[in-house]
């Protein structure tokens, strides 16, 4: 699958990508990796940890580039969001999520990366009716991948301990 992804099809089709697992097993990475492949096919990607995107078009509401923010958010390829929903959303951060979303459906493929299961995903967010359009856009139309295993750091720091007697 991963190599499948790579090769970019998804985003011809103009799919979503949604990675979960724990805390280190190298969902990031696997993100990132698929990012610059992408990129060498020519397909503009853009990387943002769900926290930094949200103060984006905060500060875009409050400054009143919120429509040029949305504009060059809708034109990106490929979103990557990372740390998705690591922190529960307020309800205009749904809302405004909900507007980024509906922008690029249909248009632009999303690629999110969550420590969270998809099952818990709708709980985190600060409205039902928001979640459920907002889930309705990314979750229907995108490949799953759900990571397993023990933090890398976890083990690197161990191997590291152990070299280090």
């Amino acid at each position: 699958l991963i190599r499948t992804l790579a090769q970019g099809g998804w985003i011809r089709n103009r799919l979503n990508v949604i990675v979960t697992g724990p805390t280190g097993v190298g969902k990031t990475y696997l993100a990132c990796a698929l990012g610059r492949a992408l990129c060498g096919h020519g397909i503009r990607v853009r990387y943002l940890r769900t926290g930094r995107l949200l103060q984006e078009l905060t500060l875009g509401q409050a400054n009143g580039t919120w429509s040029k923010s949305l504009d060059a958010f809708a034109r990106v390829q490929l979103l990557i969001f990372d740390d998705w929903l690591r922190d529960p959303l307020k309800v205009s951060q749904t809302r405004e999520l909900l507007e980024l979303l509906d922008d690029r459906w249909q248009a632009r493929s999303t690629l999110l990366v969550s420590q969270l299961p998809v099952a818990e995903w709708h709980q985190h967010m600060g409205d039902a009716t928001l979640a459920d359009a907002v889930l309705d856009r990314l979750v229907h139309h995108a490949h799953k991948i759900e990571m397993k295993g023990e933090s890398r750091r976890k083990l690197k720091g161990k191997q590291m301990m152990q070299e280090n007697r």
